[in-house]
């Protein structure tokens, strides 16, 4: 199975991977935002701009070495990253869905203040990047189709994580 989470910057996706990762035996967390970074890393000038989603190679990539870490090597992929554009869920997780894989699409919500109180506790600034794109990342997470909707809201990451893996194994634990 893979479980790909979205939304907002700093609404807690990287924390429930970790959490999740502890509970799933064979899990393993695949850091598309790696992926995005060697991408963007190798164009001169960076001619697609700042977002990963913009740069075609990033979703191909993203794509194939999921299905190939899935079909090889783990019984579990957590995908801790937020999707902006409806194309990288045409590009990726649709081609995945075809498939025959069980990917279970997450979109974690919770209330401005209590991402703005996040990014700023692990260490970033008011005028940070993800700050200055609050806005488009929640947005770009309401879009996706078919996706279960979580609050984070006041609740802790092993909390979470048990809600998670009950929604996902239909109430049993593994």
């Amino acid at each position: 199975m893979i479980v790909w989470l979205s939304g907002a910057y700093g609404v807690g996706k990287s924390t429930l991977a970790e959490a999740l990762c502890a509970l799933l035996p064979g899990a393993a967390i695949f850091d598309a935002e790696e992926v995005g970074n060697a991408v963007r890393g190798s164009y001169p000038g960076q001619p697609y701009g700042d977002i990963f989603e913009d740069y075609p190679l990033w979703s191909s990539f993203c794509c194939q070495l999921l299905r190939d870490l899935h079909g090889r090597h783990c019984r579990h992929l957590l995908v801790p990253m937020t999707l902006l554009r409806r194309t990288s869920y045409d590009r990726i997780i649709r081609p995945l869905l075809d498939d025959g894989i069980d990917l279970r699409l997450i979109v974690l919500e919770t209330s401005p203040q209590t991402i703005h109180d996040r990014i700023l506790a692990r260490g970033e600034h008011e005028d940070c990047w993800c700050m200055q794109h609050i806005g488009l990342s929640s947005e770009g997470a309401r879009q996706l189709p078919g996706a279960w909707r979580l609050s984070t809201e006041g609740r802790r990451p092993d909390e979470l994580a048990r809600a998670v893996l009950a929604q996902l194994t239909g109430g049993e634990a593994e």
